[in-house]
C-alpha cells in the first residue's frame, strides 16, 4: 500500500504518510494521532490533518495535534507557484544539469552534502555527529537511484504549491485540532536557495511580516511556541529538547481536554 517512488508533490507525500498511518493502525490500537513535521515538510502535515478532519483520510483515528518545527515564512503557506513553471523546472533539472549536480553531491561519499549541511542546517557542525554524511549518502544513492527525483521535485518547487485549501479546512474545525511550533534559538537565515524558486524582494521599510504562528493564534488553532537549541535540523541537533517540547505540548493538551 506504500506509494512507489518518486514522491513528487505534496499530495504524493501526504498519500504516502496516510498509507503508513493506516498500515500502523491495523495491528495496533491508536487512540489519536500527533503529526510532527520539520521545515518544508509542513505542507504535508497540514494536508494530512485536513484530510483527517474532512473525513477523506485513509486512516481512521483522528489527528488531535500537529507540531511544526523550523517553519518557513507565512508566504510559503499562503502563496502557490505556477504548476506549469514547476513542471518545466522539474523537466530541466531532471536533465544534464541535475545529473551533474547529483554526481557532484554524491562524489567522495557525500562530501558536498556534509559541507552544505554544516553551512546551512545546523548551529554547530559538531551536532551532525559521525554518521550524518554516511546516512545522507546512503539515502541519496538508495532506491536504485530514484531518490534523486524527490530531491529534484523539491528543488523545482513542488512543495511550494501553497496550503490555502488545507488551512481553510482547519479554520472551519479549529475545535478539533491544535497546531504548535518548535523554534530553534539560532535564528540565522538559511541562504540556500534553488535556482527555480520564486524570488520575492521585500522593501527596506517593510513592516515585520506575520509568521505562521501568528496565523495559527489568530484562527484559534493553538500557536504555543517552545524554543530549543539548534537552527533548522532541530530534532537532530537537540533531540532531548525536541522530545521534551513535544511531550510538553501533548501534556498541556491533555490537561486542557480534561
Amino acid at each position: 500500500s506504500i506509494k512507489k517512488l518518486p514522491l513528487l508533490n505534496v499530495s504524493d507525500w501526504s498519500d504516502q504518510t496516510m498509507n503508513l498511518m493506516a498500515a500502523l493502525e491495523k495491528p495496533n490500537s491508536v487512540d489519536r494521532w500527533c503529526i510532527v513535521a520539520n521545515g518544508g515538510c509542513s505542507p504535508i502535515a497540514l494536508q494530512v490533518v485536513s484530510r483527517s478532519v474532512d473525513g477523506t483520510a485513509t486512516f481512521k483515528s483522528p489527528v488531535s495535534n500537529v507540531i511544526l518545527s523550523s517553519v518557513p515564512r507565512l508566504q510559503f503557506f499562503l502563496e502557490s507557484t505556477d504548476p506549469k513553471k514547476v513542471a518545466r523546472s522539474y523537466k530541466t533539472i531532471c536533465g544534464l544539469a541535475g545529473k551533474l549536480f547529483w554526481w557532484y553531491s554524491c562524489r567522495k561519499e557525500g562530501a558536498f552534502i556534509q559541507k552544505f549541511s554544516e553551512k546551512n542546517l545546523v548551529a554547530d557542525p559538531a551536532n551532525l555527529g559521525n554518521q550524518w554524511q554516511r546516512n545522507c549518502y546512503e539515502t541519496a544513492s538508495g532506491n536504485g537511484g530514484k531518490s534523486k527525483y524527490s530531491t529534484f521535485a523539491f528543488l523545482a518547487g513542488t512543495l511550494q504549491d501553497g496550503c490555502v485549501a488545507s488551512l481553510n479546512v482547519l479554520k472551519e474545525h479549529s475545535e478539533k485540532i491544535r497546531i504548535d511550533v518548535i523554534k530553534g534559538k539560532d535564528v540565522r537565515k538559511n541562504n540556500a536557495k534553488s535556482w527555480f524558486w520564486q524570488k520575492r524582494k521585500q522593501p527596506k521599510d517593510a513592516l515585520p511580516v506575520k509568521t505562521i504562528q501568528n496565523w495559527i493564534e489568530e484562527n484559534r488553532l493553538g500557536g504555543r511556541e517552545i524554543s530549543i537549541a539548534g537552527r533548522i535540523s532541530l530534532a537532530h541537533e537537540d533531540p532531548k529538547g525536541y522530545r521534551d517540547a513535544i511531550l510538553s505540548f501533548l501534556s498541556v493538551d491533555v490537561i486542557l481536554k480534561i
